[in-house]
């Protein structure tokens, strides 16, 4: 039987995951006293990892899940080496 909203699962999982990790960051950083925005985008950029990986796994297995994992935590690296950069300017 044809699911009559197919994907909307793991649409929904894939996004709360997402989101539940911003929404930690934001207060995590609130709490070291922050102002919550840096907390939102590595809550969020750590969150979609897990998230890929999570779906990388059901789909093609731990291999390819991992590598979606590489791939993405490449991207908090780059972003971590440009809000440095920003800093010192």
């Amino acid at each position: 039987m044809t699911e009559k909203l197919e994907g909307f699962k793991f649409g929904f999982i894939d996004n709360a995951i997402v989101a539940f990790f911003a929404l930690l960051g934001i207060e995590l950083e609130k709490y070291f006293e922050g102002f919550g925005a840096y907390g939102a985008l590595y809550g969020a950029l750590f969150g979609h990892t897990l998230s890929d990986m999570v779906a990388g796994y059901t789909d093609f297995g731990t291999k390819v899940a991992l590598n979606m994992g590489l791939g993405c935590f490449s991207v908090v690296i780059l972003v971590t080496i440009y809000l440095y950069i920003m800093s010192l300017l």
